[in-house]
């Protein structure tokens, strides 16, 4: 692609279309939205910046080699032998996809979103003006997901040739460091099997704090390491091996008696063969929730979240409805407090890290339910009142499109047996 200079926010020949190159000022003197749409501008520079590099690096990769590719960014760019075998091979990759360049280059989408464009082009057929329409509105995290949903309908085989090409990527390096002796742990996992580890992980961690000393302040990257220690060492002989819990969603197509649209935790599309393998394998027993099933609404009788509220609880929230985090490392949170009369209800539950949940009880933080029925946790009022008017002079952040959790029956759900530890 061609790269025409800019003056002032001009294309040379063409209409002026705003500034694209940020001037250095004093951002101390600058309001918050001033702030905000500089940090805007900054991420076209960025994007456009990244389009150029692209164009350089392909350019020198198709005359001198891939080799001398890598070495070049090694000593010019300065970064890692990693990195630059990265650089070179998104370089290539983009280079394969010039509607996906030409966005990157005006600025219209990120260079990480351009980048998993790429790469999902060389790995089997995309329609490429569907998803950089997609970049250009959506946040990384909703753009990935948009992005496996459609790899998953193009491959045309229900997923299976992406989830076996996944399969064959799978990696793990585990070595002793020269420098202090520790033992390093890296690997590349394909979906499935990294949900399961994932659960068996977070199982795990529970287990442990629920058995600790109280007031135990051990890190949570240290409890994640006693975890997988503990979970590769036990002696399965006395105890049931961790990690048999996965939940996976699935439609019932009434019309053909059969599953459609299977999927993961974390909203992978799941070729419905795989799904049926798994039910084989993992001992996974289908459930329907609706509301005549009296395990969503327990009232006062238990305090902690039934197995099937924490179930339902995954399918409807997903994740934390703080930070997002994975729903395998969430607990139940009771919106009307169990201390002040808060029934045990699915209504009355949603998903929160320990760290949202944290939030919630001891600095404030609220439950709000948006118009679309998910919900999302607001900070208290800012102290500020500059940081208070934000929203009045940017406008209000977008929803979240997170579909509530209905209380009629539809959705199939399958959740293996195994040791779900659940916090109230």
């Amino acid at each position: 692609m061609e790269f025409e200079p800019l003056d002032e926010g001009k294309r040379v020949g063409c209409k002026p279309s705003g500034p694209v190159w940020p001037e250095s000022v004093d951002v101390a003197g600058l309001s918050l939205c001033e702030l905000r749409a500089r940090l805007g501008l900054i991420k076209r520079a960025e994007a456009r910046l990244a389009a150029m590099k692209t164009a350089a690096l392909a350019a020198y990769s198709s005359r001198g080699g891939e080799g001398l590719a890598r070495r070049v960014v090694l000593e010019e760019l300065q970064s890692s032998k990693q990195q630059a075998r990265r650089e070179v091979e998104t370089a290539s990759q983009l280079s394969r996809v010039p509607e996906t360049l030409d966005a990157l280059g005006a600025g219209e989408i990120p260079a990480a979103h351009a980048a998993q464009i790429a790469k999902a082009a060389s790995e089997g057929p995309v329609d490429e003006t569907v998803l950089v329409e997609a970049a250009r509105r959506e946040d990384f995290g909703t753009f990935s997901r948009t992005l496996r949903d459609h790899q998953h309908e193009q491959s045309g085989d229900d997923g299976k040739s992406l989830m076996a090409k996944q399969r064959e990527r799978r990696s793990m390096s585990f070595f002793k460091s020269s420098d202090d002796g520790m033992f390093v742990l890296n690997g590349r996992f394909d979906p499935v099997a990294g949900n399961r580890m994932e659960a068996a992980l977070a199982a795990e961690v529970r287990r442990q704090r629920n058995e600790g000393k109280p007031g135990d302040q051990t890190a949570f990257d240290q409890q994640m390491a006693d975890a997988l220690e503990n979970l590769v060492c036990a002696d399965t002989g006395d105890r049931k091996p961790q990690g048999t819990t996965l939940i996976l969603t699935a439609d019932w197509d009434a019309l053909n008696h059969k599953l459609a649209d299977a999927r993961l935790l974390d909203g992978t599309p799941l070729p419905v063969s795989e799904a049926l393998r798994l039910a084989c394998n993992a001992d996974i027993v289908p459930t329907v929730f609706d509301t005549n099933n009296q395990d969503l609404w327990v009232g006062r009788k238990h305090r902690s979240a039934t197995d099937a509220q924490r179930a339902a609880l995954i399918i409807r929230d997903k994740h934390c409805i703080g930070c997002r985090r994975s729903a395998v490392w969430c607990e139940a949170h009771h919106i009307d407090e169990w201390l002040s009369g808060g029934r045990t209800d699915i209504d009355n539950l949603v998903l929160v890290c320990k760290s949202c949940h944290h939030n919630i009880h001891d600095d404030g933080w609220t439950v709000h339910r948006n118009r679309n029925g998910a919900h999302e946790l607001r900070p208290p009022p800012a102290p500020y009142s500059d940081s208070q008017s934000v929203h009045a002079r940017c406008g209000p952040s977008p929803p979240t499109a997170e579909a509530a959790y209905p209380r009629s029956g539809g959705k199939l759900t399958t959740q293996a047996r195994g040791n779900s530890n659940l916090a109230a």
